[in-house]
């Protein structure tokens, strides 16, 4: 039998099982020894082979996980076909410079990134010109607020089919977004921390909901990868300022790094926050060069 890993919790996974082409039934099961040894673990997400075993504790068991078509290392999900990247426009000030390293780890991990800008109605001004600024680079952007909540109406057709995930600083709206779409108290809420001004860490696993036939996952711990431990190199940077990719064709220099060359097509023509994160991601990266042999990206 076939099936999709929605939870696992010390080594058992609950798997929704396949049946007809439809998904019908989640089962126990535990992971075959063979695929510990090739030191790879299930991760939720993954689409898998099951048998049945003898152990009515742990009644299935993992026998192959198929290809994957992307892997999160932390938290461990694959599979991911849409991000959505949530970000408050106040309380907290949103982190831009975190939100650009998303998107250029989503354009490398070949997931499609919805950007929702929480508290809207806190500054709805400042929340509509940080919309703006992604809006015109390309990406799809909502913004959602207590007397606007974002909604499954809303998000829908920006939904690629398969698991789409929710990642962002703590304290932003993660969870009561998600709970706005499902429609239901599927993950706990917190407050941000007033002495602190960051969130209170709210989720403590990580699992799929189902979503009609696809499914929803909050992805904790996302936000504190680094580009470098995901062997991304300063040639990939690009990939996440797809503005800077399409005024490069106007580049007097084939190989223009639009840092410092004469005659680029892109300074002072793209937003000058973007551009100075695009110049500082590209430049750490870069004095890194020489550290990535042997290097496997995730």
């Amino acid at each position: 039998m076939q099936g999709i890993i929605t939870k696992g919790i010390g080594g058992v996974y609950e798997v929704k099982v396949i049946s007809g082409g439809s998904f019908d039934g989640r089962v126990l099961c535990a992971a075959r020894g063979g695929i510990r040894n090739r030191k790879i673990t299930p991760a939720i997400g993954d689409n898998v082979v099951i048998s049945e075993t003898s152990d009515p504790d742990v009644p299935y068991i993992i026998d192959r996980i198929l290809e994957r078509k992307n892997v999160l290392i932390r938290p461990p999900v694959a599979n991911i076909s849409t991000l959505i990247l949530t970000f408050a426009c106040k309380d907290p000030e949103p982190d831009l410079k975190l939100l650009d390293k998303m998107l250029i780890i989503t354009a490398t991990l070949d997931i499609k990134p919805v950007i929702v800008f929480t508290k809207g109605d806190l500054d709805r001004n400042y929340c509509e010109q940080l919309a703006k600024v992604y809006r015109d680079c390309g990406y799809t952007v909502f913004i959602s607020g207590t007397d606007d909540m974002i909604s499954l109406d809303k998000i829908r057709d920006s939904l690629l089919p398969g698991i789409t995930g929710f990642a962002g600083p703590s304290g932003v709206g993660k969870s009561t977004a998600l709970n706005s779409i499902l429609e239901g108290e599927h993950m706990k809420t917190g407050n941000v921390s007033e002495r602190l001004k960051r969130g209170k860490h709210t989720t403590r696993h990580v699992e799929l909901f189902d979503f009609g036939d696809d499914f929803l996952v909050d992805t904790p711990g996302f936000t504190s990868l680094s580009l470098y431990e995901l062997g991304i190199t300063y040639s990939d940077v690009i990939l996440g300022y797809p503005e800077i990719s399409e005024l490069s064709t106007g580049c007097k220099f084939d190989d223009c790094r639009h840092i410092g060359e004469k005659e680029c097509a892109v300074r002072g023509n793209v937003d000058q926050g973007r551009y100075d994160r695009y110049k500082e991601f590209y430049e750490e990266l870069y004095a890194l060069r020489n550290t990535y042999t042997g290097r496997i990206r995730k």
